[in-house]
């Protein structure tokens, strides 16, 4: 043979046995497959000491076998695993499987390298040094005086902070009472009107309820809006108009009153509400007509919220108005929430 060629050669064969070594296939590692789940439900016919063998792991990873098992109060161990495990740095190297770690959850865990080495298994805990016991110096007791000090003067102080607390709020709120007009409660008004008679004239009824019914009416050159009540409901005729009689009620976001009116004698009265007039009527009817969107939604939310927020605040008294207490609506729904021109 030429040398030259047997030299080739030579070299080649080097060359493949060490891209072989390279790129050697791992075959994967048998392992003892138990699952105490899979066992009890086949009956002792599946996954009851098994071997199987463990996936090809991925280049550079391997695979180790592991046990679950479970320690008995008798010391005697209770098998809940056994398997496959994929690439862990902890079972690297590891011949035997061994716990040496402390049991989480009355469960132990271990894992190891090579075939079948899940086949026995050991629990040896490392030894743990006890915690040096450290010298307390004696806690010398609180002198007496300070501790009924410490004790009474926190107490004391809240005392004292609420009897001025309590001063103060009665003395604001004597100073809005005196800043308002007292007089002596006027007996229930005679059969005469309350106010001179307005030339009003009913065009059309626009709503009813159990307090009555609502007009849109012509007063002069405005159109306002008639509530008229029968003389069975006198005292919520009496009640509304005390509520928008009282002062600081002249609010955008508050139904504008006018005037109250008596027409009628005896069984035959009625006692009407004057207010304005707001053409798109009660919230509840225009949403059953039409389709709001999310800027018309907002603006007659906001204008319910300052309507009402307005009327649940407490005004003192001043030089122009008198002391308006919080009132609360008590009858609050879509019904009675009129809308103008601009949904507010």
């Amino acid at each position: 043979m030429n040398p030259v060629h047997w030299m080739s050669g030579l070299i080649l064969t080097c060359m493949l046995i060490g891209w072989g070594r390279s790129h050697a296939i791992k075959w994967t590692t048998k392992c003892e497959f138990y699952n105490n789940t899979l066992c009890d439900e086949s009956m002792g016919i599946n996954g009851c000491n098994e071997t199987i063998e463990c996936e090809r792991p991925e280049p550079d990873k391997r695979t180790h076998c592991y046990v679950l098992w479970q320690n008995n109060s008798d010391g005697k161990a209770f098998i809940k695993m056994k398997g496959c495990f994929l690439n862990n740095a902890q079972c690297y190297d590891q011949p035997k499987c061994v716990e040496k770690g402390e049991m989480k959850k009355s469960l132990l865990f271990c894992c190891c390298d090579g075939d079948l080495c899940n086949k026995d298994f050991t629990w040896e805990p490392e030894p743990t040094t006890p915690p040096t016991e450290r010298s307390i110096a004696p806690v010398q007791p609180p002198n007496v005086y300070s501790r009924v000090l410490y004790t009474i003067f926190p107490v004391l102080a809240l005392f004292i902070a609420v009897i001025i607390f309590y001063w103060l709020y009665h003395q604001r709120k004597m100073s809005y009472f005196n800043e308002v007009p007292t007089m002596e409660p006027h007996p229930l008004p005679p059969p005469t009107p309350t106010i001179g008679l307005r030339p009003i004239q009913l065009i059309e009824i626009k709503a009813r309820g159990r307090f009555g019914a609502v007009w849109k009416a012509q007063y002069k050159t405005e159109v306002v809006a008639v509530k008229i009540l029968s003389v069975q409901d006198k005292q919520s005729w009496l009640a509304e108009q005390d509520i928008f009689k009282l002062p600081h009620m002249d609010h955008d976001n508050i139904l504008r009153y006018i005037g109250a009116e008596r027409r009628g004698d005896n069984l035959c009265a009625e006692f009407w509400l004057i207010t304005a007039f707001h053409e798109k009527g009660s919230l509840c009817d225009f949403l059953k007509a039409n389709i709001i969107n999310w800027s018309e939604l907002c603006r007659i939310a906001v204008s319910m919220s300052r309507g009402l927020m307005h009327l649940h605040e407490e005004f003192p008294a001043n030089k122009a108005d008198g002391y308006k207490p919080a009132v609360a609506h008590r009858d609050f729904k879509s019904k009675n929430v009129p809308l103008n021109h601009s949904l507010t």
